[in-house]
């Protein structure tokens, strides 16, 4: 098994109990690391590109809560880069590991045909599969956005590369991870999901559930409308290559 890191704020105990609870009922260990809270980091602000931000979100920067999530990944990512382990598994801790998620890992460790495979996302992703990793589980490649940062394993290559190009930061942190015509990376997904989300996860704990005004001006709106265009006409092109052209690789 890889290293499992858990991403747990500190006031965070119940979620902490609950997730280390089950992992361990899997026969599963895991790391905790704590949280950044975005608002205790000095000049946070400056750590975006405010105008590229405003080009690819509706907000023009993002919340303090935002900017912590986005940071506790690239510390997770740090730690794991400090260790000897090929690859590692990354939890927030609003998940539920279901348990065939240890045969899926298990799965994923027998070939080097990704870098970045998503255990859990929202949105179908139109699935094109890669390799069978379990009788019911298969390794694909989305050809349209998916999106959440809950649950995901990332190998030694996609942690140095997500440390050198998430920074500085340009967008959330579920579509800085996932940007393979950017970054080279082989993102990947698992179909059906072996990690779903808790009941925990209805409620925001990190800080950032106030969405703000949502109404843009027409020059913003079209600015992201051809911004987020432009990804998923790139999204989709990556993925024929590597789900259809490079199916056998």
């Amino acid at each position: 098994m890889p290293p499992i890191y858990v991403i747990n704020l500190d006031r965070d105990v119940e979620r902490m109990t609950s997730l280390a609870g089950s992992l361990r009922a899997l026969g599963l260990d895991y790391v905790r690391v704590p949280a950044v809270l975005g608002r205790e980091v000095p000049g946070w602000e400056n750590l975006v590109d405010a105008g590229r931000y405003a080009a690819r979100n509706r907000n023009a920067m993002p919340r303090p809560g935002e900017v912590g999530c986005y940071l506790s990944h690239l510390k997770v990512m740090e730690a794991f880069l400090r260790t000897d382990a090929p690859w590692c598994v990354i939890l927030e801790d609003d998940v539920e590991v279901r348990p065939e998620c240890v045969e899926v890992l298990r799965a994923l460790a027998e070939k080097d045909d990704w870098d970045l495979a998503k255990l859990f996302c929202f949105h179908a992703g139109m699935p094109v599969r890669k390799r069978a990793l379990t009788p019911t589980h298969h390794l694909v490649v989305h050809l349209t956005r998916t999106t959440s940062s809950a649950a995901y394993a990332v190998n030694r290559r996609a942690a140095e590369t997500l440390l050198r190009t998430m920074r500085p930061i340009t967008e959330q942190v579920d579509h800085a991870l996932d940007r393979p015509w950017e970054t080279g990376l082989r993102v990947r997904g698992v179909r059906p999901l072996p990690v779903v989300l808790a009941p925990v996860a209805a409620t925001t704990t990190i800080g950032y559930a106030d969405r703000g005004d949502r109404r843009l001006p027409l020059r913003r709106a079209l600015r992201l409308f051809v911004s987020r265009a432009g990804k998923e006409i790139r999204r989709f092109a990556n993925g024929l290559a590597e789900g259809f052209l490079a199916r056998r690789g």
